[in-house]
């Protein structure tokens, strides 16, 4: 065998063995969303995944719709609800939950009278027939604020669980009495049956960040919710708090972040788990440095690791975190040259087993909204909002995992 061909072997291999240790096929495929569609929202079941998303329509109203994809292809789009009086915004968008048997519960946010930024987390549960019941609202006042950035999981064969900002403590609140935590953003949750009856109600926390994304997911111990959470000296880091099916905990911090903000940065954690593993992305301005971090338990959320950083130095935020056979892919947005770019890494525990790699470059204002990362199967499915000349559109995008 001569030189030259024997460089070549040693060259195929050496590609077939990269291609084979880390995720590094993306493919984007299409999607059942219209033209001037906007902000979807993935939700997976394993090997079923569900996609939500708003439609602007010609007559003014929006439309929330969507679509679930197995075996390589799409079912046509449904419409769950359409209205003229939703709060449509690019950070606190609809959602859809789902489990073997098919669609849950969908939510989206309806304006009231009372202010720019009063308006009402609404729900609407779905029979074994996939027919979407009336709206409800699941929590019980009625004062012109704002409710929203919520989050659900199904909790058992009869009932899920949702979490929200509320924000009834806000009621009446000037500007002076924004730093006064009286008047400050609550997180507060529901259990409700399949029927749409609310069973119980909880306050989690009764300060926290007034605009950040929640994140709730389901181990084998209950349930996590993740939050930005709010002090009385304005540190705002990441927390947590856990629900045995009964009551929820005290809420304690991820990591001492210690990032002071007198404002909130709408820039949420991600949770992940798999049984009693669970993976945690979140973002943090403390010390002038933009940083992507992310940690991992493996007590269903009663401790964390010490957290792995992802960009310390350009990261936009806006994470995202899955989980597959006990490894974690962790997802965020960094400043390009000229773009953001929407990253993607994995971890074995705090072992990082390639390099963080692009899948796509991004617009990085709020018209792109907060690209979704689900896992189906063997694939990271990923989705976020594109604006050009036409208007919007919905991109989806596949990555293969290792088999």
């Amino acid at each position: 065998m001569n030189n030259s061909k024997l460089f070549l072997i040693i060259v195929l291999t050496v590609i077939f063995m990269g291609c084979n240790s880390s995720p590094e096929t993306t493919m984007q495929f299409s999607n059942p969303a219209a033209q001037n569609s906007i902000y979807p929202y993935l939700h997976s079941t394993g090997e079923q995944l569900y996609m939500s998303w708003i439609t602007n329509n010609s007559d003014q109203t929006h439309s929330l719709n969507y679509a679930s994809y197995s075996n390589d292809e799409w079912s046509a789009q449904e419409t769950i609800a359409t209205d003229s009086t939703w709060f449509v915004n690019w950070a606190d968008f609809p959602s859809i939950i789902a489990d073997d048997g098919g669609p849950i519960a969908a939510h989206w946010l309806n304006k009231k009278p009372g202010g720019p930024y009063a308006y009402d987390v609404n729900i609407s549960t779905a029979d074994e027939s996939g027919n979407w019941g009336k709206e409800i609202i699941p929590h019980n006042d009625d004062t012109p604020t704002e409710h929203g950035f919520a989050s659900m999981v199904p909790w058992d064969d009869n009932s899920f669980l949702v979490v929200w900002l509320d924000g009834r403590q806000t009621d009446g609140r000037s500007d002076e009495d924004y730093y006064n935590l009286d008047y400050a953003m609550t997180l507060r949750g529901a259990l409700i049956d399949r029927d749409g009856n609310i069973q119980q109600r909880f306050l989690i926390d009764d300060s926290v960040c007034d605009c950040c994304p929640t994140s709730l997911v389901k181990t084998s111990d209950g349930a996590v919710v993740a939050y930005r959470n709010r002090t009385d000296n304005e540190i705002r880091d990441i927390y947590t708090s856990r629900f045995n099916g009964e009551e929820w905990t005290n809420p304690q911090a991820v990591y001492d972040d210690g990032w002071e903000i007198g404002a909130c940065p709408v820039n949420g954690p991600m949770l992940a788990a798999q049984d009693s593993l669970v993976t945690i992305a979140w973002h943090t301005g403390a010390n002038d440095s933009p940083t992507a971090k992310y940690a991992y338990s493996g007590d269903s959320g009663m401790t964390f690791s010490k957290p792995v950083t992802l960009n310390d130095t350009t990261s936009l935020g806006r994470v995202g975190a899955e989980m597959s056979k006990g490894v974690s892919y962790l997802s965020w947005l960094e400043k390009g040259k000229d773009t953001a770019l929407l990253k993607v890494a994995s971890f074995d525990g705090d072992k990082q087993l390639n390099q963080s790699k692009t899948v796509a470059e991004l617009n990085e204002s709020r018209r792109t909204g907060f690209p979704q990362m689900e896992r189906m199967g063997n694939d990271l499915i990923f989705a976020w909002t594109q604006s050009d000349s036409m208007g919007t559109k919905i991109v989806t995008k596949k990555w293969s995992l290792n088999p």
